[in-house]
């Protein structure tokens, strides 16, 4: 890790202290009211979220699943290997590390519902008129400022070597979010509906904050985040050229992506979501629009899968060697796994719905060991590959 610069490091202690002043001067000398601090600090809430999920996307250290054992959306990347880089200037991007960071938008749905509730039933919110707006855009252009900063930091003294994908979302920082974006809405219209006012409650919640973020300005490590993990076992590729390489078939990387798409969209969580949305819709605008509403959603859902699909597996191709069977991914240079020919037990071939449609040109490929199975989806030529494995 390259070592801290010391003078970075006062200018984001001092964005950090900043970025606390500003609703203070807010309330104390220019009278806001409940509505701008509680835009201010969800812009913050938000750039807290947003600042930790481009940090896990490159976090080099796999997550310790024992460890954590949780569930997020795109799990089957979980075990992808190899790295993508976008630009010279910036760490490679790990697509293993995509489930954590965007498991991160259920938060920034939560600060949407709080935000929509405080809104509508905060007795006097106040506005965002005359020159409150302006007060509000300055706060929130430090406040970007101040975690473009600390990403900035994290990038350059290469501390993401030293992180899991999940140790980005430390517990100091998530608890500056649950401050900025819960705690302080929620506090803050009850103090505002009882008529106790905003300053008391506002002074309690700063002040919190203020210690939250100066830790996670001033700390390079998240101690106790997760265990250490080191990174993963190296899978050797063989030297020489492969007896045979059978790859997969887009065609079927589209329809398996469509079809599970559409499964997925109707199972919790997104089933929930979309079952929420369709009875809202129904209460204000009908049956009709209703219906609407899942089929655009689902067919949206469906869609959004196919890129994952590719991601996934869309660039595998399987090399069998003289005692190994590899799965090497293409795109991002690096082998996914791999088989040692005399483990396999048994080889069976199989096809799916989706590829009757085409005459059986692709199929799924499962190598039985005595302790597991691997399975090869949408595989080209399935029985072509299955041959040359059990020969």
């Amino acid at each position: 890790m390259v070592a801290d610069n010391p003078a970075h490091r006062r200018s984001t202690v001092a964005l950090a202290l900043l970025v606390n002043a500003v609703p203070l001067v807010g309330v104390f000398a220019f009278d806001w009211e409940l509505l701008p601090v509680l835009v201010l600090y969800w812009i913050e809430a938000v750039a807290y979220v947003t600042r930790s999920s481009v940090e896990a996307l490159f976090a080099t250290r796999p997550v310790d699943d024992d460890f954590y054992g949780i569930q997020v959306p795109l799990e089957r990347l979980r075990e992808k290997r190899g790295s993508v880089t976008l630009v010279d200037w910036l760490p490679p991007i790990y697509p293993r590390n995509l489930p954590f960071a965007l498991n991160a938008g259920w938060v920034l749905f939560g600060l949407g519902v709080v935000a929509i509730l405080v809104w509508g039933y905060a007795r006097s919110s106040g506005s965002l008129a005359g020159l409150v707006l302006p007060g509000v855009v300055v706060g929130a252009v430090i406040v970007v400022v101040r975690h473009a900063g600390t990403l900035s930091e994290f990038v350059r003294a290469k501390r993401y070597e030293h992180h899991s994908a999940l140790s980005t979302f430390s517990r100091r920082r998530w608890m500056a979010v649950v401050i900025a974006g819960f705690l302080l809405p929620i506090a803050g219209a009850g103090a505002d509906s009882a008529g106790v006012g905003l300053t008391a409650t506002l002074a309690v919640v700063v002040a919190a904050k203020l210690v939250a973020d100066v830790l996670d300005v001033t700390s390079t490590t998240d101690d106790g985040a997760q265990p250490e993990v080191e990174a993963d076992d190296p899978i050797t590729v063989p030297d020489g050229e492969p007896i045979t390489v059978v790859g997969t078939d887009d065609r079927g990387v589209v329809l398996h992506a469509l079809g599970l798409g559409v499964l997925l969209a109707l199972l919790p969580p997104y089933g929930f979501l979309v079952a929420l949305v369709s009875v809202g819709v129904g209460l204000w605008f009908g049956l009709v629009a209703a219906v609407s509403t899942v089929v655009a959603l689902v067919a949206g859902r469906a869609v959004l899968e196919i890129p994952v699909a590719r991601l996934a597996y869309g660039a595998v191709e399987y090399r069998v060697y003289g005692d190994v069977v590899v799965a090497y991914d293409r795109r991002l240079d690096a082998p996914q796994w791999s088989v040692a020919r005399h483990e396999i037990a048994d080889v069976r071939v199989g096809s799916g719905i989706a590829s009757t449609f085409f005459s059986n040109d692709f199929g799924t490929v499962r190598l039985v060991r005595d302790d597991d199975t691997k399975v090869l989806s949408v595989v080209d030529d399935p029985e072509a590959l299955a041959r040359v494995v059990t020969r």
